[in-house]
């Protein structure tokens, strides 16, 4: 019987007790790897410091590279620091910019692919290529 005594408990820091699943789907998780070879030193780091809607990804930031066509594959970094035994720094990656230098980037294909009125430029871009890796 303990008596004027606390018991300590160990501490485990677990990450990220709010998602337990990735964002992005599994064939869009494949494609992303692919295009990077699995490694994310070779993806550009988006900073998203001055996001419009804080809370509906799960974590700011993303990791995005261009795939076969020149299209901006990308990955939020909530899945990334699910899915790679490491969390990608921007010092690491080939690059870092922010959100408004990829929009500035891209601007021509977000308007073409109908993306520029959504409230979140990442997931709006997810989502239109989950959609493209399922032909029904």
């Amino acid at each position: 019987m303990l008596t004027g005594s606390l018991l300590r408990l160990p501490v485990i820091k677990v990450m990220n007790m709010e998602q337990s699943r990735c964002n992005a789907d599994a064939k869009h998780i494949r494609h992303f790897l692919d295009i990077c070879d699995g490694n994310w030193h070779s993806c550009i780091y988006v900073r998203c410091v001055s996001c419009k809607t804080p809370g509906y990804c799960n974590g700011p930031h993303f990791l995005y590279h261009p795939d076969e066509n020149g299209s901006p594959c990308v990955l939020p970094m909530a899945d990334a620091r699910m899915l790679f035994s490491r969390i990608p720094e921007p010092t690491e990656c080939l690059s870092a910019i922010t959100l408004e230098q990829f929009q500035s980037l891209y601007g021509l294909y977000f308007a073409k692919e109908a993306l520029t009125d959504k409230p979140c430029p990442c997931f709006a871009l997810l989502r239109h290529q989950e959609a493209s890796h399922y032909h029904w």
